[in-house]
């Protein structure tokens, strides 16, 4: 895993990367897979390189890499644990959410949106343990 990413308002850096490095260790096909789908689609938004490993780190919280993860109390499922109306919010049945990569795209348009940046969506993640 790279160094940790500058918080995008330049004070202080986000250090509690905890999770993706142990996940991509434990099951490194769902990691590949994952990171490969994020780099492309930071890269086809034209997003800083910086946001890949916060992503990767909410994915692994969120999923554990897991392009097919559901959770069985909600509707929330794939690497970002998109709620049905999320999903509608985000391309709905125009987008194939089975695959990894329009995941990605669609979950970097939601972190954007909502927190401007992954860093801003791990923060609160931190304190209310979703994003």
């Amino acid at each position: 895993m790279s160094s940790p990413t500058t918080a995008s308002n330049g004070v202080g850096a986000y250090k509690n990367y905890y999770k993706a490095e142990r996940d991509a260790k434990a099951n490194p096909k769902n990691y590949n897979t994952a990171s490969t789908a994020v780099s492309k689609a930071i890269r086809d938004l034209g997003l800083p390189n910086s946001w890949l490993q916060p992503t990767l780190e909410l994915i692994a919280r969120e999923s554990s890499f897991n392009p097919a993860a559901k959770n069985s109390k909600s509707s929330a499922a794939g690497l970002f644990q998109f709620l049905d109306m999320t999903r509608k919010d985000y391309g709905g049945s125009s987008v194939n959410w089975d695959d990894p990569y329009e995941q990605a795209v669609a979950g970097l348009k939601y972190i954007k949106n909502r927190y401007k940046d992954p860093v801003k969506a791990l923060e609160h993640w931190d304190k209310k343990k979703w994003y």
